[in-house]
């Protein structure tokens, strides 16, 4: 389990770092079909990952 938690971090950490850079070159760069799409693809990694990470600790703890 700890070692899931780790890799469902490491993976949500990734996925908010190119969420943040998608949605950079959203903000200044208006061609919203594709780069939306991306945004939005990494921002639901981010949070599966998240709540994975999230339910492995409880039931770890």
């Amino acid at each position: 389990m700890a070692q899931l938690r780790k890799v469902c971090i490491v993976v949500a950490v990734i996925a908010s770092v190119l969420a943040v850079v998608s949605g950079a070159i959203l903000f200044f760069v208006i061609e919203p079909p594709f780069l939306a799409s991306i945004f939005l693809a990494c921002a639901a990694i981010a949070i599966a990952c998240f709540v994975i990470a999230g339910i492995t600790a409880y039931f770890e703890a």
